[in-house]
């Protein structure tokens, strides 16, 4: 049992890994949290770094989601119950990456990590949402209204699959904690003032979102 609660403080580690910072340091020597929108995610690197850093964070960030449910096979815990810890484990990186040691306690929005659990638990439905998110970023501009329409259909497409309840209660969680993490950007949204996914790099605003 020990052992299995010590995984969990890893793979909150595990997500707090600063992947963006680490890729825009090195790629560009820039700290990420201070051009854009400030954000430490993908969305934010793409917008300094260009398509090449962007989907190099994106894909650094979801590994961190799915190398922690795969820690879950080594919880040295019964079969029965290995849903509950993937969840567990998958969850814990998700906080690591929204509130990361390394940043003072802060960090991304964990879509993309979150997205890399999906990956390891629901494959198919995680292949489903990132479609849909690419399809209403590319309609509608804006990265925030791909991540919670995603959020939210996640559960959804997860009852329809019939996937394991505990897998359908991440999902809710998720998506619970992705809006919450996103309320700034939805109320831009609903003031017109959000930041489009095509908006180039530059200093940090107080005003603009993450």
């Amino acid at each position: 049992m020990f052992w299995a609660l010590f995984l969990i403080l890893v793979c909150y580690l595990i997500g707090s890994i600063p992947s963006g910072v680490i890729v825009a340091r090195r790629a560009k020597k820039i700290d990420l949290r201070k051009v854009g929108s400030g954000n430490t995610g993908a969305m934010n690197a793409y917008r300094a770094l260009g398509l090449k850093g962007g989907l190099t964070v994106l894909g650094l960030d979801a590994l961190k989601g799915f190398a922690a449910v795969f820690l879950a096979y080594f919880a040295l815990l019964p079969d029965f119950t290995l849903p509950v810890v993937k969840v567990i484990y998958g969850f814990a990186a998700i906080v690591g990456h929204n509130y990361s040691p390394f940043l003072k306690f802060k960090g991304g929005k964990g879509i993309a990590t979150g997205f890399g659990v999906l990956l390891a638990l629901s494959p198919k439905v995680a292949v489903l949402v990132l479609l849909l998110w690419i399809g209403l970023v590319a309609l509608t501009h804006y990265s925030s209204v791909g991540s919670l329409a995603a959020s939210a259909t996640a559960p959804v497409l997860m009852f329809i699959y019939k996937d394991h309840p505990v897998y359908i209660a991440f999902g809710v969680a998720s998506a619970i904690f992705a809006f919450y993490r996103h309320k700034e950007n939805i109320q831009r949204l609903l003031n017109g003032r959000e930041i489009p996914f095509h908006a180039g790099a530059g200093p940090a605003e107080g005003s603009r979102g993450r």
